[in-house]
């Protein structure tokens, strides 16, 4: 059971080394693209928006 933990761990590590530097979201200078919503109040209740 030890020696899997320590390849389990050697294998993450490896990974998160290989992996670089993660970017997560839209970067500085880019913008959204369109995307639909399903409205859940008011007068546009169950209808389906594109917010742009």
């Amino acid at each position: 059971m030890r020696t899997l933990a320590l390849s389990s761990a050697l294998v993450l590590a490896a990974g998160v080394a290989m992996a670089g530097e993660l970017q997560s979201g839209l970067q500085p200078g880019e913008k959204a693209g369109a995307f639909n919503v399903k409205d859940v109040t008011g007068p546009q209740k169950g209808t389906s928006l594109c917010y742009r």
